[in-house]
């Protein structure tokens, strides 16, 4: 957001750059990928630049947001014009959006499945059945992931007499306009709408101890982290469908997807977990079996350092 700060960075990164000299250079995330990626034009450099989604940048929430995006799309034009420049994704969806943006060559293009998640350390785990089923929500505290219509679908759902605890537990980002002030989180906690659990490292537990997983996020995200987690350990999975969550998510097999900002369906398919376990167990199991045969870390790395052998091609 502050063009000095963002020039002081491309200085220090320029001169890193220079000083390693790497084969690759591979940038991840919106402010590296134009640093990197005008690095690499520049000096004719082989440059991977992912996009682990498109981001909020590109979901025209905001004024703001709309005059970076306009800003930022002639930079990845100039960048995507290196010859040596790869661009990957992780889902298909964002690959088609950004072509049509920006006119990037479709052989220049390459799709990983997310970020992969290792098995062993989120291994399968058959959930423990309570009184009131808990449905976890993990994630940076913005107000675009979603936290506010999980609220708003406990609250329809506790109107028929359905209940469930919201077990929160993320990252809190102070001084960003899309931030959850901390002070509302303390005020859900203490009103019982929320379990609040603060910033977390176990995440693996905290998914053992829900029964439901959700990410009602609204813009363009890769393969959620989270859910890919979730699906590891054998927990359905619900969230809107926006950016790489239905190349995880197959619909009604291993979790539900939801048209954006949907409450009243996602309160219903919320309700349909909560109240049969069996179809819970089923989901849990469908999503651990995708896992393993998609998004596990061994077949993730396997076709990164595919992408690499392709990116050293590159003339």
């Amino acid at each position: 957001m502050n063009p000095i700060s963002f020039l002081r960075s491309a200085c220090k990164i320029f001169y890193l750059l220079h000083k390693i000299d790497a084969d690759i250079i591979h940038c991840i995330t919106i402010k590296p990928c134009l640093i990197g990626g005008f690095f690499g034009r520049f000096f004719n450099k082989n440059v991977i630049i992912s996009f682990v989604g498109l981001g909020r940048v590109f979901s025209k929430s905001n004024r703001k947001l709309n005059i970076i995006s306009k800003i930022v799309i002639p930079f990845y034009k100039y960048m995507f014009n290196n010859t040596k420049c790869l661009i990957s994704f992780e889902h298909e969806r964002d690959k088609e959006n950004l072509i049509t943006i920006t006119n990037m060559p479709l052989e220049r293009t390459v799709v990983i499945d997310g970020a992969g998640v290792d098995v062993d350390k989120y291994p399968y785990t058959p959930e423990v059945i309570g009184d009131v089923p808990v449905i976890l929500f993990a994630s940076r505290l913005l107000k675009s992931k979603g936290l506010a219509d999980l609220i708003a679908s406990k609250k329809i759902l506790e109107s028929r007499n359905i209940y469930f605890r919201l077990d929160v537990a993320g990252i809190p980002v102070p001084g960003d306009a899309d931030g959850i002030d901390i002070s509302l989180l303390n005020k859900w906690s203490s009103e019982g709408v929320i379990n609040w659990l603060g910033q977390c490292h176990d995440i693996a537990r905290l998914i053992i101890d829900a029964n439901i997983v959700a990410l009602p996020s609204v813009y363009s995200e890769g393969v959620p982290r989270i859910l890919l987690e979730a699906a590891s350990v054998g927990r359905p999975i619900v969230a809107y469908d926006v950016g790489g969550c239905n190349s995880l998510i197959i619909d009604a097999e291993n979790g539900y997807l939801i048209d954006r900002s949907n409450i009243d369906v996602l309160s219903n398919k919320l309700e349909s977990l909560i109240l049969d376990p069996e179809l819970r167990q089923t989901m849990g199991r469908n999503g651990r079996n995708l896992v393993e045969n998609k998004f596990s870390s061994l077949i993730i790395l396997s076709k990164t350092l595919q992408m690499y052998r392709y990116s050293l091609a590159l003339h």
